[in-house]
């Protein structure tokens, strides 16, 4: 896995835990935690993609699913 580079993860969580000890039980699976968004039950970060398993095994995760960045380009810009 040294060669592989760690990829943005979102991680939805249950609500069934509080969510910085789920984030802090991912962080030990191996996710390097780059922001906690209680208020909308998820986590994100970066991880390798072989770890995803590993993730979704975190009791109160309920779901592990790569970051997909969106661009919507700059106020006023044409629409293409």
């Amino acid at each position: 896995m040294a060669n592989e580079t760690k990829q943005p993860m979102v991680i939805t969580v249950s609500g069934d835990r509080p969510i910085h000890e789920v984030a802090d039980d991912l962080r030990a699976a191996g996710l390097d935690v780059d922001q906690v968004l209680e208020s909308i039950g998820s986590v994100t970060g970066f991880a390798h993609p072989k770890n995803a398993a590993r993730l979704r095994g975190v009791p109160g995760v309920v779901d592990v699913s790569p970051d997909h960045p969106a661009d919507i380009g700059p106020p006023g810009a044409l629409i293409s």
